[in-house]
């Protein structure tokens, strides 16, 4: 099957493994305070720090390092982004039911298409946990490994579906640019096999992958956080940081790694490039500056990728209802204990 073939099925996946369950005590939506929600960040939030945060080996990072992004005039080449969403929906007697969504945005010619998949709503229990090694070994050809516990499956599945979406990004455009949110670090839900794959992939369709940190605890030994040399840049630069990291810790960094400025007035990010020399990587990183238009200095695919793919306090209220009427849930009302105890200090 292809990726988009698995992409379009998993509904069905989901819901062959979704366990009975006779409680649902959904999560509290605040519908008088709009705002997209993205359980990621929460549910990763030791995790990417230590995913994102790395101490340069030498000191000798200097303001004076940071080159010009060199001008070229704009070309036909694609840009193709990709992100994920995931948001706990409420908890069960017997686990946590979840919903996913995957956007993939294309620039090609001027024009900007946008491609959702799902939402899914999937039921994690302790009797379902294998569903982890369905996508190692049935999708990703990984080995099988002990599952996440029930409260890590909703991230694990989140990633798999978003490395699987990157795979079929990799073959919708040719000689183009595919733009990762994150980076090129090898995790515990992200083997070095797996980015390997997937590198490998895009490099058989002439494509380049570039990995786009919006948090990064990228810092010196000092404690100073290396973006910060940036700041007050007021031209499109970057600095290669990548001969300055520890080859202890380059070893799980698939690509080389940059701190980049790409509008004069915008942020600085860590960009993680697969590409095997700095020369390839700097012409990568001037194909997006003059091909893509940037909000705040971040690539305005990337942008529309996350914005496509989050949830709306709606459409959680929504899938809420879904799930109590489809499999006909009871429903405790959602409770804050800490709330409850601690308000209004909580």
């Amino acid at each position: 099957m292809s990726e988009r073939q698995i992409l379009e099925s998993l509904v069905g996946v989901l819901e062959e493994r979704f366990p009975e369950a006779e409680v649902f005590r959904p999560r509290y939506v605040d519908l008088n305070q709009f705002m997209y929600i993205n359980d990621e960040d929460i549910d990763k939030a030791g995790e990417l720090e230590d995913e994102a945060s790395i101490s340069l080996k030498d000191e000798l990072v200097e303001k004076s390092e940071a080159e010009d992004i060199a001008y070229e005039a704009v070309s036909d080449t694609s840009i193709i982004a990709v992100d994920s969403s995931s948001v706990k929906l409420g908890d069960t007697n017997r686990g946590i039911i979840a919903a996913f969504r995957i956007a993939v945005v294309l620039q090609r010619g001027g024009e900007i298409s946008i491609e959702k998949f799902g939402p899914y709503m999937a039921h994690f229990t302790e009797s379902n946990r294998e569903i982890y090694n369905y996508f190692r070994e049935g999708v990703f050809k990984l080995d099988r490994v002990s599952p996440p516990p029930v409260r890590k499956m909703p991230d694990r599945t989140r990633n798999f579906l978003e490395r699987l979406a990157q795979r079929y990004a990799n073959n919708l455009v040719k000689d183009g640019l595919v733009l990762w949110d994150g980076s090129l670090t090898q995790t515990i839900d992200t083997p070095m096999g797996l980015l390997r794959d997937s590198v490998r992939q895009a490099r058989d369709n002439g494509n380049t992958i570039i990995a786009i940190s919006k948090q990064s605890w990228l810092k010196m030994e000092s404690g100073e956080r290396l973006v910060g040399l940036l700041e007050k840049e007021t031209r499109p630069c970057y600095i290669y940081v990548h001969d300055k990291i520890s080859e202890k810790i380059r070893h799980y960094i698939f690509g080389r790694v940059f701190v980049v400025k790409f509008t004069p007035d915008g942020f600085s990010f860590r960009v993680d490039i697969a590409q095997d020399s700095k020369e390839e990587c700097v012409k990568a990183i001037q194909l997006l500056k003059n091909n893509s238009t940037f909000y705040s200095g971040y690539p305005e695919t990337l942008r529309q990728a996350h914005i496509h793919a989050y949830f709306t306090p709606n459409e959680v209220l929504a899938l809420q209802n879904m799930a109590i009427d489809k499999y006909d849930l009871e429903v405790i009302r959602s409770f804050d204990v800490r709330r409850h105890l601690l308000a209004p200090f909580g």
